[in-house]
């Protein structure tokens, strides 16, 4: 599956208001020195390669639907496929895997030792009730 990627702006000409908005909270929340434009994202996926033909296809649907041309630019770029990409993901996540295992696994541990501890300490709390029990009835 291939996947084309359409990113929309708005022509630095053009006011950005909800830029602005963003632009301010940021400065707001100690992250000065940033300027922020706000566009959109749209993700095409296809079936089979992405053609030169295919790509033509997707700027016309841009130009007619994606975009304002009027006050909008637009770039059309292919992505890696998901299949590419996720080979490093899944090495990735393999390691990840591992990881998170052997954090369970000593986790575990933990949960089985003081399972242990607190059994001994009710076993010995059983036996000093029987004891006292014991002690006061041959008292």
């Amino acid at each position: 599956m291939a996947r084309v990627v359409v990113d929309v702006m708005p022509k630095p000409e053009i006011l950005d208001p909800q830029g602005k908005a963003v632009t301010g909270a940021l400065a707001r929340l100690g992250f000065a020195g940033m300027s922020v434009r706000q566009g959109k994202r749209f993700e095409l996926e296809f079936d089979g390669e992405v053609t030169e033909e295919r790509l033509a296809e997707v700027r016309r649907a841009a130009e007619t639907l994606l975009a304002n041309t009027v006050i909008e630019t637009f770039d059309v770029r292919v992505e890696p496929t998901p299949e590419s990409a996720g080979a490093v993901d899944e090495a990735q996540n393999s390691q990840a895997g591992n990881n998170q295992a052997e954090n369970n696994k000593a986790e575990n541990n933990k949960a089985e030792n003081s399972k242990a501890e607190n059994s001994k300490a009710d076993g010995s709390e059983a036996q000093s009730a029987e004891e006292a029990e014991l002690a006061a009835r041959a008292g």
